[in-house]
């Protein structure tokens, strides 16, 4: 997520809109983060504070390879991790109790890396995630079975982490064309039909009737 053209007072409010219509759907003890540039970590941390929420921790996703910049060019992308309410978070990390060894530095490649697996989906979308990295994430902090809930899918990358790992995805995404890369990402990963739950069609029979259509 970036702030665009948005001044910092938009910037802020959209923030803190998004973050209280998300909060809605996170239980108690739930974790809560989002990936920001260093130019949008203030805004995102007010507007969590703001919400009642009380910070983890800060990520560094350091990548790979670097990006545009002005004085210096970017290498890394944040990530504010946030808990709600009072009961305590999932932690399978222990300081590796559990078997997993973990920091608060990621190191993957971005999408603009050569071979790198986000790099699949940079043509259809600018801020592709790794899911490996995400796949991790969603290790450290779920168990099997549970939900995870990504308001801004994308390109489906937290859908297909989850898939992997046992999870499942509750994803929004607003643009049709960023629909289509998810549906499509998922049915190569899986072998399986995306099905319209409404009418019960499969992405293709949808997508044959809608070109039909006037």
């Amino acid at each position: 997520m970036a702030s665009g053209e948005m001044s910092e007072e938009q910037f802020f409010q959209f923030n803190n809109d998004w973050i209280r219509e998300a909060l809605l759907y996170l239980g108690d003890g739930g974790v809560f983060g989002t990936f920001i540039d260093w130019r949008g970590l203030q805004s995102v941390t007010a507007a969590a504070a703001e919400a009642g929420l009380s910070q983890l921790n800060l990520i560094v996703w350091s990548k790979t390879n670097a990006g545009m910049g002005s004085l210096y060019r970017s290498q890394h992308e944040l990530l504010p991790l946030f808990k709600k309410g009072e009961a305590a978070y999932k932690n399978n990390i222990s300081l590796g109790q559990k078997g997993r060894w973990r920091s608060n530095v990621w190191t993957y490649p971005g999408a603009s890396s050569a071979g790198s697996d986000a790099q699949k989906g940079l043509k259809h979308h600018p801020t592709v995630k790794p899911v490996a990295m995400l796949e991790e994430a969603i290790k450290d902090l779920t168990d099997r079975g549970d939900i995870v809930l990504d308001p801004f899918l994308g390109s489906g990358s937290t859908l297909l982490a989850a898939e992997r790992t046992g999870r499942i995805c509750r994803g929004v995404e607003i643009d049709p064309l960023y629909i289509e890369v998810i549906i499509k990402r998922y049915e190569q990963l899986t072998g399986k039909a995306a099905v319209l739950e409404k009418t019960g069609e499969t992405f293709a029979e949808v997508s044959k009737r809608r070109a039909a259509q006037p």
